[in-house]
């Protein structure tokens, strides 16, 4: 049996995967299919379903999520 553990001083974090770049144009994934999906899967996590404005302010925080410009210090 081999040893498993590892070097926790040479371990790397992992860089996240968002936000991406801001695309030129309109991109083609960022529709109303991930935000109905995102609303779905809040509701099944016992959250109430958005309604009115709701879908406005859910749809800007996941293009903030999905887009943000990353700010070099």
């Amino acid at each position: 049996m081999t040893d498993q553990t590892t070097d926790q001083s040479t371990a790397t974090t992992p860089q996240p995967a968002y936000p991406l770049p801001e695309p030129g144009g309109a991109d083609p994934r960022f529709t109303y299919g991930p935000l109905f999906d995102l609303a779905e899967v809040l509701q099944r996590n016992g959250f109430p379903p958005p309604s009115g404005a709701d879908w406005a302010h859910l749809m800007a925080a996941l293009h903030r999520f999905l887009y943000q410009s990353q700010e070099k210090p």
